[in-house]
Order: structure tokens, then C-alpha cells, then sequence
């Protein structure tokens, strides 16, 4: 591990203390590395001195990099995904945000867990992703993919809009709604879940769509094997169509038609040796929490 990149959103939350022991135990290891830039400013003014960082702010300045930290919530997790998934450069987390899901090391760890990283003590899972397709195309191709879900609503708060969904061709529903999810198994425990959508373990192969208020109450989330392709058309008063990738959003008009699919490459995720998915939904949840009892 000789080259290591870090993003991240600076706050109050932020460990100072803990990151500048990390940097020392870093330069002693003569580990190069290279900081967002929007990161390594609020870093170097709130350390007041000049750090032996070097800033970046494009992918292709750390293709090199073995590993990427990411320190902060869910947001700054997703930002990074964005960035180091078509790179094959393995994610770790550091939580400095609010629920983090993903972002599952305390700082307190950050320590710790690099020293594991360097003695080969952790696993990697791949973490699929979403690809988008549209006609006309609305999406570059380096940013045309989504970690946890894509987000098809309304442009205007006043209206549904009906969208009309196919897997390989064949119609699954017309959905008269406010807007529908669809996420990856990671996704599950973001966006999809606070709809009411399904919690589904990182390792499954599926895609899960839920709808947003929709008009019909018999209609509710469904999953469905993600090795198809779905597409969708849309159908609006307007004329147009709000598209959200990671809440990366444009919008777009009605005509857009639109095709998803497994991404190629997945994310990969860096896990130390001691963390459980279980245990971070009763974490995160407050799975089995009796307030009445004191446990």
C-alpha cells in the first residue's frame, strides 16, 4: 500500500486529533496520500499549518491509489462510489455522519483498521451497482451509474406521472404514482426503505422497486433478479420527469425513454474481520431495543 486517496465532508463531527495520528503513522510508513480537495482545505485551515497531504480532484489522479478511505456519512460514501467504483479501487468507510449505513468504522478505528489493511487482515465484498441508459442520452457514461438507487419523479409537486415498466420486455406494471425507486440490495436500507420498501441483504441479486405514494394501495414493493434489463416510459401533464442517480438529479422530458441493468463492475468494499451486517441494521435500527425495560 504505497499510495492512498481520501474523500470526505468536512464537519464538526470530524476526529481532528485522530486524523492527524493517522497521518503521522502514514508518513512513517512512507504511504503517499492524496486528499479531495475540498477536503484537504477545511483540513490544512482547520490544522493552521501546512500538511503533508497532496489534494486531488479528478479520477484519474488516483488511479493509482491501492485503497480509499472515506470519512463521514452515507453522502460522502456515495460521492467517493462514484468516483472509485470504474477504478476497481477498493472503499473504506470511516463514520463521521448521522445513521451510516455504509460508513461502518468509528473514527476512533481509523487506527486500527489501516494497521489491519496493511497486515492483509480484511475482506472485500462487490457491492453491485445500476447502470442507466436513456434516449436521449442524459448521463455521461463515467456517471451514468448509481450504489443505491435510481429515482424516477414527478418535476412538478403537483402532479402524478405513470410510468410504465418492462423486464426484457415484458410489462410488469403501470404505476400511477408520485415517483418509483429502483435499488440496488445496498439501496434497500436508504431511500426504498423509508417508502416502505423491502430490507435486502448486500449479497443478493436483485432489483427492488418501490413506489412512491402511489394511487393504487394494493400496489407495493417488488423484487426482481437483476439479471435482466428493466425499461421504463413516462407518461405526465408536464412534459417532464425529475431522473435521480444518488440524488445526482436532472430533469429531463417525458419522452426519455430508459433502460437499467447490473452495472459491469461492481463496487468493491473493504470489511474488517469483526464487522456484521446484522449487527449494523440493530445498530443503525435499534433492532430489539425495549425502552420500557431500560435494554
Amino acid at each position: 500500500m504505497k499510495q492512498i486517496a481520501l474523500f470526505g465532508r468536512w464537519t464538526a463531527r470530524i476526529a481532528q486529533d485522530t486524523l492527524r495520528e493517522w497521518l503521522d503513522f502514514l508518513k512513517e510508513k512512507s504511504i503517499e496520500i492524496w486528499v479531495e480537495e475540498s477536503f484537504a482545505q477545511c483540513w490544512q485551515e482547520a490544522e493552521k499549518e501546512e500538511l503533508p497531504i497532496r489534494s486531488f480532484s479528478g479520477r484519474q489522479e488516483i488511479c493509482e491509489a491501492s485503497i480509499a478511505f472515506v470519512i463521514g456519512g452515507d453522502g460522502a460514501f456515495l460521492d467517493a462510489a462514484q468516483l472509485v467504483a470504474p477504478l476497481g479501487v477498493p472503499l473504506i468507510g470511516i463514520h463521521a455522519g448521522r445513521l451510516g449505513f455504509l460508513t461502518d468504522i468509528p473514527q476512533q478505528h481509523l487506527l486500527p483498521a489501516t494497521q489491519a489493511l496493511l497486515s492483509g487482515n480484511f475482506s472485500i465484498e462487490k457491492r453491485s451497482m445500476l447502470s442507466i441508459l436513456t434516449e436521449p442520452q442524459v448521463f455521461s457514461m463515467d456517471e451514468a451509474f448509481a450504489l443505491n438507487e435510481v429515482v424516477f419523479s414527478k418535476a412538478v409537486t403537483a402532479e402524478m406521472i405513470l410510468l410504465d415498466v418492462y423486464l426484457n420486455g415484458e410489462l410488469v406494471n403501470t404505476y400511477w404514482a408520485d415517483g418509483l425507486i429502483v435499488s440496488t440490495p445496498t439501496g434497500s436500507t436508504a431511500y426504498s426503505l423509508a417508502c416502505g420498501g423491502p430490507i435486502v441483504t448486500p449479497n443478493c441479486a436483485n432489483f427492488i422497486l418501490t413506489p412512491m405514494a402511489p394511487h393504487s394501495l394494493t400496489v407495493r414493493s417488488l423484487v426482481l433478479p437483476d439479471t435482466g434489463v428493466l425499461t421504463i416510459t413516462f407518461r405526465t401533464r408536464t412534459g417532464q420527469v425529475q431522473i435521480a442517480l444518488d440524488g445526482r438529479s436532472v430533469t429531463v422530458p417525458d419522452e426519455t425513454a430508459v433502460a437499467l441493468r447490473r452495472a459491469a463492475t461492481p463496487l468493491k468494499v473493504i470489511k474488517m474481520p469483526t464487522y456484521s451486517y446484522f449487527q449494523t441494521l440493530r445498530d443503525r435500527l435499534s433492532w430489539g431495543v425495549d425502552r420500557r425495560e431500560g435494554l
